[in-house]
């Protein structure tokens, strides 16, 4: 069995004319993200390797994850079809990992995220809010099986609840 972890990013300052993908996080989007790090780790979870948007505000909310969970920066890696990114490109970055390890996370942006989680477990949530975690469960033993696995969505977090 392998848990893969969907974040949707931490909530991010307005656009003041800059391009979208160097808005950078609001001091709630920090509180936040930290909150809920803490609140994963308290649960029990595990991330051994991060995947994530190289947009400013997903890269402060990885960082955040990151620390919490004692991920080395060489178990980080950037993805540019992340920034956005659809089902198709989250499980391009899923499958594009090399190690067996066992809790994977994906830190990116609605509706991507929201689409994803839906998609794959059949799930019916309305949208994961900013900082909003998803744990999926994959039926398999290795990430190489992850297209043909059963997927079931095991819990979903969020900053307000």
């Amino acid at each position: 069995m392998k848990t893969l972890i969907i974040i949707r990013h931490a909530k991010a300052e307005e656009s003041h004319g800059e391009a979208d993908s160097k808005r950078k996080l609001t001091e709630k989007g920090l509180h936040d993200a930290g909150l809920m790090a803490k609140r994963l780790l308290d649960k029990g979870y595990r991330i051994n390797e991060i995947f994530s948007s190289p947009a400013v505000r997903t890269k402060e909310t990885t960082a955040i994850f990151a620390k919490v969970f004692q991920v080395e920066e060489e178990d980080i890696k950037y993805f540019d079809h992340l920034y956005l990114g659809d089902t198709l490109q989250i499980t391009e970055a899923v499958n594009w990992l090399q190690k067996n390890i066992d809790t994977l996370a994906v830190v990116g942006h609605n509706p991507g995220v929201t689409n994803f989680v839906t998609d794959i477990t059949g799930s019916d949530i309305d949208s994961l809010p900013t900082s909003g975690i998803a744990v999926i469960k994959i039926d398999c033993d290795d990430w190489q099986q992850f297209n043909e696995a059963e997927k079931t969505l095991a819990e979903v977090f969020s900053p307000k609840s």
